[in-house]
């Protein structure tokens, strides 16, 4: 798994959306926003850094919801940022060692030719190196 995957699995983990996998389809998504479902997730780098790094890599978290509701993509990121800002500790599963902090809280990003509504979070991950399987 990359780090935008980890991170992805660690927010299925808290209870925050499920993950897409080949094996089994949900609403966190990674490295792109898919047209479907509506209410959506996905993980971006802004700046994936180098492990170990006193920078770390700059990741965003976008979510989306159905046409005309700004509501759930809102409140979703605020529950995405108190789930994750002053996280120190392993993400789920085989994840590296993270500190995160929220750079930039939810803000709007305006919406789709669709109507759906986008809110985005800015993170500072810093990241030990993952181990190669």
């Amino acid at each position: 798994m990359n780090l935008l995957e980890h991170i992805g699995d660690h927010l299925d983990f808290a209870g925050l959306g499920i993950l897409n996998t080949d094996k089994s389809p949900g609403n966190i998504f990674w490295g792109r926003m898919p047209d479907a479902p509506d209410e959506a997730l996905t993980v971006l780098a802004v700046d994936s850094g180098v492990p170990g790094s006193a920078e770390g890599a700059r990741i965003q978290i976008f979510t989306r919801g159905k046409a005309g509701d700004v509501r759930t993509p809102y409140e979703w990121a605020l529950h995405i940022s108190d789930a994750l800002h002053g996280f120190r500790g392993f993400l789920h599963g085989d994840g590296p060692r993270t500190e995160i902090t929220v750079m930039k809280g939810a803000e709007g990003e305006g919406m789709d030719s669709s109507g759906r509504h986008y809110v985005v979070l800015t993170l500072r991950v810093r990241y030990c190196d993952m181990e190669e399987g």
